[in-house]
């Protein structure tokens, strides 16, 4: 198990390098398929070893086979769009299986799936927050959980596929504090990776030199607001109703001004010099315009007709995002949109049509840190009182 995670977090540091090297040579989807191979090969041989190692007959394990193998195809396929993430199964597979090996030599009974499945999410975590260090690399929560979706997986293969004579019903109080110090330190680094806010990583980097570069990397976590707007429909921001329009009033000339210069800058070359840290209004405000440009560009250009609808569509509500609640920063500039180009797109859209913008939706708006330091601690309550009950209910009986 040891030797798995390390091997997996030494791939941290040259994952970009062999996945450069891949597409260059045989193409991206090259990982997609290598996972779907490397699945049936290993589906093949389970199916093997049911049949005339164990000699099982029993159709639940067949079917739990399939089951389990067309949702670790479903979710490959599911990221197909970038099929590198998906070799993380595999890997995840493996460390699986490794888990439950060492895993078993404490626990024979059968919380040794969400055991496993726990350490699986732990490590997975651990994973992530190494590849937010590296260059070109970024930090996802979804990312997190898929690692832990494949550990979780792979035990629902052992428990319901090879349902294994050594693991019991019964529940020990050893495998409860087992899992109870999985469950425990789950919710404290997923607590800790909740807290590393842009502020706080800033915080820390100024009172530890050498880790001043994390400075450049993408925000791990940010808090933020939901906007909700019956002509629009729903968008994020950084920024609380009241500040983005208390900025956008104030400082509405000199974005303006910074935005038709900007006109022949590289769009990456802004968005890194507006950061979403220390310029949250010019960076959301620059991100929202490149969208409605991109996919007005792209309804132009295409003779198809749901796409032409789509992509107006998309460029019409962030449209209406910019013109109403980034209004001062951007009428003054050369971004400003005429009435004869908004009167084009209408024709092709349902305008009245519910839109929910990407843009900065990756941005907790629906519960704030202390809340969850206040459930992680109670939780973490919980265990310790359950952990210190059980025994002496034990003894009792």
């Amino acid at each position: 198990m040891g030797l798995c995670s390390l091997a997996i977090f030494l791939t941290v540091p040259v994952a970009r390098r062999i996945q450069r090297f891949v597409y260059n040579n045989w193409g991206r989807e090259t990982f997609g398929y290598f996972v779907l191979v490397v699945l049936t090969i290993g589906a093949l041989s389970l199916l093997y070893y049911l049949i005339f190692k164990l000699k099982i007959r029993a159709p639940s394990n067949y079917i739990w086979l399939f089951l389990v193998t067309g949702l670790y195809i479903y979710f490959t396929l599911k990221l197909w769009k970038i099929p590198e993430e998906a070799v993380h199964f595999l890997e995840y597979g493996l460390l699986g299986f490794f888990l439950f090996k060492a895993l078993s030599h404490h626990v024979r009974d059968k919380s040794i799936y969400l055991t496993a499945a726990l350490f699986a999410l732990f490590i997975g975590t651990i994973d992530e927050f190494l590849q937010w260090m590296m260059p070109e690399r970024y930090w996802d929560f979804k990312d997190a959980g898929l690692n832990g979706l494949s550990g979780t997986l792979f035990q629902l293969a052992v428990w319901k596929v090879l349902r294994p004579k050594i693991i019991s019903e019964k529940i020990s109080l050893k495998s409860l504090r087992i899992f109870s110090v999985a469950i425990a330190l789950c919710i404290i680094l997923l607590g800790l990776c909740v807290s590393n806010t842009p502020n706080r990583v800033a915080n820390y980097t100024k009172k530890i030199h050498w880790l001043s570069f994390l400075q450049k990397e993408e925000p791990m976590s940010e808090f933020g607001y939901k906007y909700k707007d019956p002509e629009i429909g729903v968008f994020y921001s950084r920024l609380s109703p009241r500040r983005l329009q208390r900025m956008d009033k104030q400082k509405g000339k000199e974005y303006s001004q910074i935005l038709s210069k900007s006109l022949d800058k590289d769009y990456e070359q802004f968005i890194r010099e507006y950061n979403p840290t220390t310029q949250p209004f010019m960076h959301e405000l620059r991100v929202h315009i490149f969208r409605r440009d991109t996919h007005f560009n792209n309804g132009k250009s295409t003779s198809k007709k749901n796409e032409k609808r789509e992509s107006f569509f998309i460029a019409y509500k962030e449209n209406l995002i910019l013109e109403k609640y980034f209004s001062q920063s951007i009428k003054n500039s050369v971004y400003w949109w005429s009435e004869d180009k908004i009167k084009t797109i209408k024709n092709y859209i349902e305008k009245d049509r519910y839109y929910e913008s990407p843009v900065s939706a990756n941005l907790f708006t629906s519960f704030s840190e202390k809340s969850v330091w206040i459930a992680i601690i109670t939780l973490l309550t919980i265990l310790v009182l359950i952990n210190l009950i059980l025994p002496c209910l034990k003894i009792l009986n």
